[in-house]
């Protein structure tokens, strides 16, 4: 059985870096913050493998299940990535600082097992990407107000009913996850997240998807099926239509926001559904979406770093100059939309096999995100990386931070495609268990 000071300490271990990177010189910071999140990915993968023995808690409040275990290593490898893609010149000792925060924070909310506490930690997330807004002097309107949304409607549900579930409590709370999630019409956050703050910071934020996380956690088995209904229509039409919009953007920071939106709402919808194979569906394009979402703009930030803000409006002709960059791209951007060997290929046929139920006009809506999302891709490679050759006096070849981080996420893509199926299974057991199909396992001591 795994000792619980293992998993108390795992989740301590953020929390301890930010004490190191306060206490340290400035230019510690950068290695406490590496140090510290490869520490969290070897410890969160041990905290797994150790999971089919017994189940582990803290406390009550705490514990690490069948849902939290596959999750923890992505959101710790996401996390790791981010800061391995930011370049030294913004690594500061605030933005380490606020990096081990969020991975703090999002493993303690990934393991909370309580509503009130689950719900804090989340409004604890917003104040990471304001606080760096305001550190870096950008416009923070738009963020402030859309957040504000979000947390006065969280609070109207906890005033409404929402410990005992009355209708109006969770719809409330549906609406103010829909809210942070960026689901249409509430979606023009994001692209000012991205544009205005570090791809690290707005990454951080947005790929844990701590919404799906508070409906699998607080409402799946509760939640009424009118609303599921409609928000799973708010959640399609957000997939398409920010999928048209990632299309036709000039600012690649703009064009990533838009696809990483019709991702996310890709996700949200497959819970919408509300089946065992639809939840399923969406626990594997959870961990799919947020790997090759965090590899695409890994490479767009590598290749922003060398060239400044570029625009698709032209092409640049940067692949004879960053090779692995442009390879690192296409495959994460393929792995986005489900492309074959890949690890987002089934997440992406089981999100179509799990909605076959609702009709053709879901497939087909399903389809057109999927094929809008991989055309604005193929148009941001081409845009990017062919064209007329580029001629500088100066190697721009990636760095070893930069290697390291195209090996672990080009291993990823591919790699982890073949471990599908057992995957699959326990996805769709926890699926089951979260919907009340069969007995928890979590419980289990």
């Amino acid at each position: 059985m795994m000792p619980s000071f293992l998993l108390t300490s795992l989740l301590a271990l953020p929390f301890a870096g930010v004490l190191g990177c306060l206490l340290l010189h400035e230019a510690w910071s950068l290695r406490i913050s590496l140090g510290t999140l490869a520490l969290f990915l070897f410890g969160s993968v041990a905290a797994m493998l150790w999971l089919p023995v017994a189940a582990v808690d803290v406390a009550s409040m705490f514990v690490l299940d069948t849902l939290a275990a596959p999750l923890l290593p992505v959101f710790a490898l996401v996390h790791l990535l981010s800061h391995l893609g930011t370049a030294k010149t913004v690594t500061s000792s605030g933005y380490c600082i606020r990096s081990l925060l969020a991975a703090g924070l999002s493993a303690l909310a990934l393991c909370c097992h309580d509503e009130y506490v689950l719900l804090a930690l989340l409004v604890l997330t917003v104040m990471l990407p304001l606080w760096e807004l305001r550190e870096r002097g950008r416009s923070s309107r738009t963020f402030v107000v859309y957040m504000s949304v979000f947390c006065l409607l969280l609070g109207a549900s906890l005033l409404s009913g929402l410990a005992e579930r009355t209708p109006l409590g969770v719809g409330l709370l549906l609406l103010a996850l829909m809210v942070r999630g960026g689901v249409f019409p509430a979606h023009s956050w994001m692209p000012v997240l991205f544009t205005s703050a570090t791809y690290g910071t707005s990454l951080l934020f947005v790929l844990p998807l701590m919404e799906i996380l508070v409906i699998v956690r607080v409402l799946i088995t509760t939640i009424p099926t009118w609303m599921l209904d409609i928000a799973g229509v708010l959640c399609l039409v957000s997939a398409v239509y920010c999928g048209g919009l990632a299309l036709v953007q000039t600012q690649v920071s703009r064009f990533f926001a838009f696809l990483c939106l019709s991702q996310t709402s890709l996700v949200m919808f497959a819970v919408m559904l509300h089946t065992a194979n639809g939840v399923t569906a969406a626990l594997c394009l959870w961990m799919s979406a947020a790997l090759g979402l965090t590899g695409l703009a890994f490479s767009i930030r590598a290749l922003e770093s060398r060239f400044g803000a570029m625009s698709l409006s032209e092409y640049h002709g940067h692949y004879e100059q960053v090779p692995g960059l442009a390879v690192l791209f296409l495959i994460t951007g393929l792995a986005c939309v489900g492309f074959p060997g890949t690890v987002g290929f089934v997440p992406m046929e089981l999100l179509f096999s799990g909605s076959y139920e609702k009709g053709l006009w879901v497939s087909g809506t399903l389809a057109l995100a999927a094929m809008l999302n991989g055309i604005a891709i193929l148009r941001a490679y081409f845009s990017l990386f062919t064209g007329k050759r580029q001629q500088t006096s100066i190697s721009l070849s990636v760095t070893g931070r930069e290697r390291a981080g195209i090996v672990l996420i080009t291993l990823m893509v591919f790699g982890a495609a073949w471990l599908t199926p057992s995957v699959v299974d326990s996805r769709h057991r926890t699926a089951e268990e979260l919907l009340g199909l069969q007995p928890t396992l979590h419980a289990a001591r």
